[in-house]
């Protein structure tokens, strides 16, 4: 691919990640940090290392703190409204994200812009 071809590739691949964000903004009544945190979160619950995924593993804050380099208070207080949203739920062992479909669909944009860097 030549340059003009990839760059058109990744201001689609924006547009695509863009309109999501803001879908689920609207949708949800969220702020983008909210989004960077319940995609994070479904990123480690979803964790493609530990294998074959057949249950979701739930994640502690430490542990999501130390993943989006966010305090700990910060992602204690976005995850209350994020669970208040129904996006996100509290287990005892931890998060996990409870609106998957909305998960997928920013993680199947972000799999097609890193397809597109391929």
């Amino acid at each position: 691919m030549n340059d003009k071809t990839d760059m058109m590739a990744s201001a689609r691949f924006a547009s695509r990640f863009f309109r999501i964000m803001i879908s689920l903004k609207g949708r949800f009544g969220v702020e983008f940090d909210e989004i960077v945190i319940f995609f994070g979160l479904g990123r480690l619950n979803f964790d493609p290392t530990q294998g074959p995924m057949m249950f979701i593993k739930p994640i502690n804050i430490l542990s999501l703190s130390e993943f989006l380099v966010v305090p700990r208070e910060t992602l204690r207080r976005k995850l209350l409204r994020l669970e208040e949203k129904e996006l996100v739920q509290r287990t005892s062992y931890g998060y996990v994200v409870k609106d998957v479909a909305s998960w997928r669909r920013l993680a199947d944009a972000g799999q097609q812009g890193a397809d597109a860097d391929v």
